[in-house]
């Protein structure tokens, strides 16, 4: 079965006829339907070997200092003031958010370096992978059953979310657009956008991200929740936590990123890309070192 032909024996598929071709599709399961398309469009010895690879890169990203961050406590314990978490989304807009979205954009772009490598196929599901993540970035959300056309609003943005957040903490958007934020921010701000113009390099910033900041979704957003003058829970920090049923969308962001890294990697490019996870590791570490040291000083200057 290449290419997530689908099983004619399986009856639970909704399936699309494209008249001209008289070709059938599966369209209920999109997310699974493209990561075979994107595993199936390389030898199956490089996946395996590059699954591999990748589960190391995740062992890297969970033994870091980032992802154990002693911060993380402080946000348990909600020691974060309101100004302090003022100046946390300030940055975290600054040196990350504003240009996630482009990111993944400009991912969907880059796939089209390995077309003449790979086929137009391997293209396009890796597009339409990548595209799940941005529908959901730019604030689409799933139709209901019998229901057609599309559900969202460009307010469930996650950018969106977030800027709404800022001004619940006191800082709209005249007071965020003439923040200056710290060198550390400026630091990762270019590292994301450096990577632009290199696939590989942007797909592993972006797993990095979707796999590095899960611990943090659930302290920040309780923290921020608690300290905000106004309710703020159904917003921004709603996005990226656990649901009822325990699953954190990140989980799935975070998959369909190694996928795209798996599919682009090759074994002469390994030790360049470990090193280059391990510097961007640490200069994130080095981002939060600088948030817990803004809160001191907020502390301080009470």
């Amino acid at each position: 079965m290449k290419y997530g032909t689908p099983n004619p024996t399986k009856k639970t598929d909704i399936h699309f006829q494209n008249e001209e071709t008289h070709m059938n599709f599966p369209i209920e399961n999109p997310r699974d339907v493209s990561r075979q398309i994107v595993r199936e469009s390389i030898d199956a010895e490089l996946w395996r070997k590059n699954e591999a690879f990748t589960n190391q890169l995740e062992h890297i990203i969970k033994t870091s200092r980032l992802y154990n961050h002693p911060l993380l406590q402080s946000w348990v314990r909600k020691e974060f003031t309101l100004e302090s978490m003022g100046i946390v989304h300030s940055e975290v807009r600054y040196a990350f958010a504003e240009h996630f979205g482009d990111a993944l954009i400009r991912l969907m772009q880059t796939t089209g370096s390995f077309e003449r490598k790979l086929g137009a196929k391997a293209k396009m599901a890796a597009r339409f992978l990548i595209q799940l993540n941005v529908l959901e970035e730019l604030g689409y959300k799933p139709t209901p059953r019998g229901k057609t056309g599309f559900c969202g609003h460009p307010g469930f943005s996650h950018y969106w979310q977030l800027v709404d957040t800022l001004t619940a903490l006191n800082h709209p958007e005249a007071k965020w657009a003439a923040y200056v934020p710290a060198p550390e921010s400026v630091a990762v701000r270019e590292s994301l956008l450096g990577s632009f113009d290199d696939h590989l390099r942007l797909a592993v910033v972006l797993a990095g991200i979707e796999t590095a900041f899960i611990p943090y979704y659930g302290p920040w957003a309780e923290n921020t929740i608690a300290v905000s003058p106004t309710d703020i829970s159904g917003g921004y920090h709603s996005i990226h936590v656990e649901a009822d049923d325990g699953t954190v969308v990140d989980h799935d962001h975070s998959e369909d990123s190694w996928y795209i890294v798996r599919q682009a990697l090759t074994p002469d490019r390994y030790a360049e890309i470990e090193t280059f996870l391990k510097d961007v590791l640490e200069m994130w570490a080095r981002f939060v070192d600088m948030l817990a040291a803004k809160d001191r000083d907020v502390k301080r200057a009470a």
